[in-house]
Formats: structure tokens, C-alpha cells, sequence
């Protein structure tokens, strides 16, 4: 006997109004249809932001454009339906066929995907809420009626024009934003403040990309991963430039750089045991990140201060995709501003960890909430310095407060290990040299190498910071780190080139 089946009748009027009022932000529907330039395999992405007439009104626009590899006219209206079924590479960001089009919708009535493969003719569909809503049906059109032609799609068509291959997503009457800049007198404010949050968002969740990545796959093969994000031009002054949440760069082994503690978790999903990284760090404070950091990472967060940017950094591929808070593991404390998780999951474990469609949050599983919590109570020595073991809250408050203690003179004599803990704790990195104020270089004493070169590391630091951050011996090389932000340092360098 057969199965009855009772068919559903859809309602894309109805649909299409829940989609346009989904709760993307801006960016986030940015930075999804940035994911699906990468996975094309572009290098160079723009971002184009303007205004233009739409149906005789004012209206913001926004472009998405790209050097990948286009899509053909055969795959074209496939990639515009929701949900489409095809294979996903393990290491793409793309993940359920439906991300482009309903983040898409939640800021703007009409998408329209323009592509160009290689030798061919470039490609059309158009997914429009005018067309929906006078045939209560899901459709694409693959012509653009006149009123169509606007100024963002003679944009988009004339870039793909000057390139052998790439694709634009075209985002028009973009219904959210014009209730958002208020009147014409606070535009440019609005603009401004608009345009810092998509470019410090983007330079954040894909900082991984804009520095140059390798991704592994499950079966160890390799892919080497290096994006340009441009926004508002292509020249190098409209590039954007990465954003690091962790200050790695600041990891110099002074009492005010970087502190972190890393290592491995085991996590068993009852077929493999997997092997998660989780880095604990401790940031410079507020005076040395410097404020420009601070107001760009801020800016990166739309509603939250930079306080609410502790907590835990979720990664998927190398491309940011949670972040902040603490997830239940810790509750939000002000006093630990400068501290930050950086947990990575596989994909093989999407399922396992919630990811929903939108690629903004998952959920962590009891395992490795427990796991995490064990950590969040283990004690290290963070650096040679530190006169007792701290819990990672207790050594960042002492950071925030500007306690660390003050670092002692190098010493030939080898820095003291770190107090052993049980796995699953962190496992500390190998704890870096202590870095005195400049002095001159002593001779050396029997059996060690002399210095025979000056090394020099620019730091971008605090202003209020000072110009020295660092010295210290290195396999005969002197390495001395500058601060570049202090008001003396172009001063500093002349004299030493008039010398």
C-alpha cells in the first residue's frame, strides 16, 4: 500500500515578506556573499556602496564584485534558487544554498546576479520582489525590465566587461537603510559611520584571508587561501587592511605585549576523535593596543562597546564566524576587557555544533562546554616574570589594571618551566625572553656568539607608549622592537640616518 502524501501549498508573497524582514546586518550580508567569491576562487574582491535613482527615489545600492571564476549559463538560475542542491568542498564557507538569498533579501527587494565565464557572454537573473509580489509565484527573470537599468547595473556590467571573468551580486532598493539614515542634513554622519563598520567587520572575519591562509582538509591536502578586499575603489588606498582581535603582532615578550596559552583538544563525536585548537590570550591594555586599534575593533561590532568584545572567537576554515561573549563559560566581567578565546572546528562537525544558516553562531556541545569550563580554572605561569601561577580572568585583570609585574634583566640562565597541569589544560607556549630597556650590548663571554647585525621590528603601538618596546639577543643578531606610533619615532629615525 502507498504512502499518501498531501501536497503544501507555498505562499511566496507571505515568504517573501519574512525574508525581507530576517535580521541580517549590513555587513553580514556583505560578508556572505564575500564567502562565495572565495569559494569561486577570487583574489581581488570590491565593494562598491553608493546611492542612485531607483523608481524615481533616492536608494542606497551595494555591489559585490569579483575575479572568480563566473558561473555558466547553465548553473546560473541554479545558484539563484534556494536551497540548490550540490557538493560543497570540506574547506568552502559556503555551506547550505540558501545564505546568499535570504541574507540578500533582508536588506535590499531586488538581488541580481550578473557572471562572466571565461570567453562567454556575461549572465543574468534577477530575483525581484516586484515580479514576486504581481505573480505570487518564486521566480527569476533573466531579462531586466526597463526601469531595471540603474546605475549599479551598468556598474556591475561594465566591470565584468573589462575582465575575462569574475561575477557582481547587485543589491538595490535596500528597504531597511533608508529608514536608517534619517534626514538629509545627518546623511554624510550616518554614511561614515555606516561605511567603518562594514570595512572593520570585513577586515576582521576575513583577516585570516586578507594575511594568507592554508587550509587543511580531512585528508591533509592543502590549499593556500589570499584575498585583496577593496571597498569604494580598486586602487591600494582603498584596500582594506586586516584586524586581529588577539594583537598577535604585539606578542613581544615585554611586560605590556601579547600573553597566550594554547593547545589541543580532544573532542569525540563517536566516529573520530578530533583534534580542536583553543588559544587563551591576554591583550595588551587599552593605552598599549593604541586607540585607533580600539575604535577599529569597536567599530567591528556594531552594537557592542569594547568591553563586550571579550570572550570566545569561534572559527570555521580560518574565517571568523561567533563572536563575542562568553557562552555561558564565563560571565561578562569588565574588568577583562583584554581577554579573548580563539576556538576553530572543523566543518566535518557543522552538525555537531549547531551551525545554522546564516554562518553567525553556533552552539557549543556539552563536551566541550565541560571542557571549556576544566580550562577556565587552570592556573600557568604566563611569562618567566610572573611571580605566581594565575587563572587566565586573574592574570587579565592584573593586565587591565596595569599591575604586570616589571620584567627582569635577561639572564643566562634558562627562564623557569611552567607549572605542570593535567590535560585538557592549555599547554604553554614556550615562555619568551625577558626584554630589558636599550643598553648598550655587553661583550660577550666566553662561548656565546657576538652580535654582529642590528635587527629592527616596527610595532604599531600606543602613542602614549614608549619608542623602545623591546631588545633582545637573537642568534647573534640584536633585535630591537621601535613603537612606530610614538610622536618621536620619524624624529628618531632621522638622527640615527644623520649619525
Amino acid at each position: 500500500m502507498s504512502e499518501e502524501l498531501i501536497p503544501m501549498k507555498g505562499q511566496p508573497i507571505r515568504e517573501l515578506q519574512r525574508e525581507l524582514q530576517l535580521g541580517y546586518n549590513l555587513e553580514e550580508v556583505v560578508a556572505d556573499l564575500v564567502d562565495n567569491s572565495i569559494d569561486a576562487g577570487a583574489e581581488n574582491i570590491e565593494i562598491i556602496y553608493n546611492e542612485e535613482e531607483y523608481n524615481d527615489q533616492k536608494s542606497f545600492y551595494v555591489i559585490v564584485l569579483d575575479d572568480g571564476k563566473g558561473i555558466s549559463d547553465a548553473n546560473i538560475s541554479s545558484v539563484m534558487n534556494f536551497g540548490a542542491p550540490r557538493e560543497y568542498d570540506e574547506l568552502e564557507l559556503g555551506k547550505f544554498g540558501v545564505g546568499m538569498k535570504s541574507s540578500s533579501l533582508s536588506q535590499a527587494k531586488e538581488v541580481t546576479l550578473i557572471s562572466k565565464v571565461e570567453n562567454r557572454e556575461i549572465n543574468l537573473r534577477r530575483l525581484s520582489s516586484e515580479v514576486i509580489l504581481e505573480t505570487d509565484r518564486w521566480t527569476l527573470i533573466p531579462t531586466l525590465r526597463p526601469h531595471m537599468n540603474t546605475d549599479a547595473i551598468s556598474i556591475a556590467k561594465q566591470k565584468l566587461e573589462e575582465r575575462a571573468f569574475g561575477s557582481a551580486v547587485v543589491l538595490e532598493d535596500m528597504h531597511k537603510l533608508k529608514h536608517r539614515v534619517g534626514n538629509e542634513a545627518h546623511k554624510k554622519e550616518y554614511l561614515d559611520k555606516e561605511y567603518a563598520h562594514i570595512k572593520d567587520y570585513l577586515s576582521l572575519v576575513f583577516e585570516r584571508y586578507i594575511e594568507g591562509t592554508i587550509l587543511t582538509r580531512s585528508d591533509r591536502t592543502t590549499v593556500n587561501r589570499k584575498i585583496n578586499l577593496f571597498f569604494n575603489g580598486s586602487s591600494e588606498a582603498h584596500k582594506l587592511e586586516k584586524l586581529d582581535p588577539f594583537c598577535r603582532e604585539m606578542e613581544d615578550g615585554t611586560t605590556t605585549g601579547t600573553l597566550s596559552k594554547s593547545t589541543t583538544i580532544d573532542f569525540d563525536d563517536g566516529k573520530v576523535v578530533h583534534k580542536i585548537p583553543l588559544t587563551i590570550w591576554i591583550t595588551p591594555k587599552d593605552k598599549d593596543r593604541g586607540k585607533i586599534y580600539d575604535e577599529r575593533i569597536n567599530q567591528a561590532s556594531r552594537f557592542a562597546g569594547i568591553s563586550e568584545l571579550q570572550g570566545i572567537y569561534v572559527y570555521r576554515n580560518n574565517r571568523l564566524i561567533d563572536f563575542p561573549g562568553w557562552k555561558k563559560i564565563l560571565k561578562h566581567d569588565p574588568h577583562m576587557t583584554c581577554l579573548r578565546w580563539e576556538f576553530h572546528f572543523p566543518p566535518s562537525l557543522d552538525e555537531v555544533f549547531q551551525l545554522d544558516p546564516s554562518k553567525r553562531e553556533i552552539q557549543l556541545p556539552r563536551q566541550i562546554f565541560d571542557i571549556f569550563g576544566e580550562i577556565s580554572r587552570k592556573s600557568y605561569r604566563w611569562h618567566s616574570d610572573d611571580d605566581k601561577s594565575w587563572n587566565h580572568r586573574g592574570r587579565a585583570r592584573l593586565r587591565q589594571a596595569g599591575k604586570d609585574k616589571k620584567m627582569s634583566s635577561p639572564s643566562p640562565s634558562p627562564s623557569p618551566s611552567p607549572s605542570p597541569s593535567p590535560s585538557p589544560s592549555p599547554s604553554p607556549l614556550p615562555s619568551p625572553s625577558p626584554s630589558p630597556s636599550p643598553s648598550p650590548s655587553p661583550s660577550p663571554s666566553p662561548g656565546q656568539q657576538p652580535l654582529s647585525e642590528v635587527k629592527i621590528k616596527k610595532l604599531s603601538g600606543s602613542i602614549a607608549g614608549k619608542i623602545f618596546v623591546s631588545e633582545r639577543e637573537e642568534g647573534g643578531k640584536l633585535s630591537i622592537t621601535l613603537n612606530t606610533q610614538h610622536a618621536l619615532y620619524q624624529a628618531f629615525i632621522d638622527a640615527i640616518k644623520n649619525q
